[in-house]
């Protein structure tokens, strides 16, 4: 197969969530670690205070994807590109006819985010590819490079999501798709599969 496949990455952001650390709330104490941040948020809840809770617990949330480390999960295969986050129809098969472009959804967690001179915070991500074969043989040289996935956000998200479209030429039969994404700012690289078969007719893959 050919390794110079086209491939196109698309991103959509995930809405603006507003974090605040819970030692910035009035009348809290400095939170030392996740037992004490979590019993911060239970006090907020017990006084009334459900905006100060929900905010105080996404950077709980924060705090625990950046202890992780940069990540993916539910990475799926897709009819269509994403339409938001979570929002997508998945595939109900992995079996496309020749030269059909492939689409999946991909979630990432723990990201770093550089502060820009405007206020606002960049996501940036590198994205590369490649086949490898039932036996788990890479067949292509290298990763093909599919592009970058840059977000300037005037909040912190916890989490967010992109999609990915697959062009691939020259390969026939069943494979894995797999993935690498790098978190360019602080070079973590994270890495997802996806079984998919080439070669079949469309009317045979839709009664898959």
């Amino acid at each position: 197969m050919s390794n110079r496949s086209r491939s196109r990455v698309r991103l959509r952001t995930l809405p603006a969530l507003a974090l605040a650390a819970v030692m910035a709330l009035p009348g809290t104490a400095p939170a030392q670690d996740l037992t004490d941040a979590a019993s911060a948020i239970e006090q907020l809840l017990a006084t009334g205070r459900g905006p100060e809770a929900v905010a105080a617990a996404r950077m709980f949330l924060r705090h625990v994807t950046g202890e992780a480390g940069f990540g993916v999960t539910n990475a799926r295969l897709t009819l269509l590109p994403a339409e938001g986050y979570g929002m997508f129809e998945p595939r109900p098969s992995n079996v496309y006819a020749l030269g059909e472009p492939v689409y999946a959804y991909v979630e990432v967690y723990g990201f770093s985010m550089t502060p820009l001179a405007n206020g606002a915070n960049r996501l940036l991500f590198d994205v590369s590819f490649t086949l490898d074969s039932p036996e788990g043989r890479q067949m292509t040289d290298a990763m093909i490079p599919m592009g970058e996935v840059q977000l300037d956000s005037f909040s912190q998200p916890v989490d967010g999501f992109f999609h990915l479209t697959y062009r691939v030429t020259g390969a026939e039969g069943p494979f894995t798709l797999r993935t690498h994404v790098v978190d360019r700012a602080s070079g973590q690289t994270a890495e997802f599969s996806l079984p998919v078969v080439f070669g079949a007719s469309p009317a045979s893959a839709e009664r898959k």
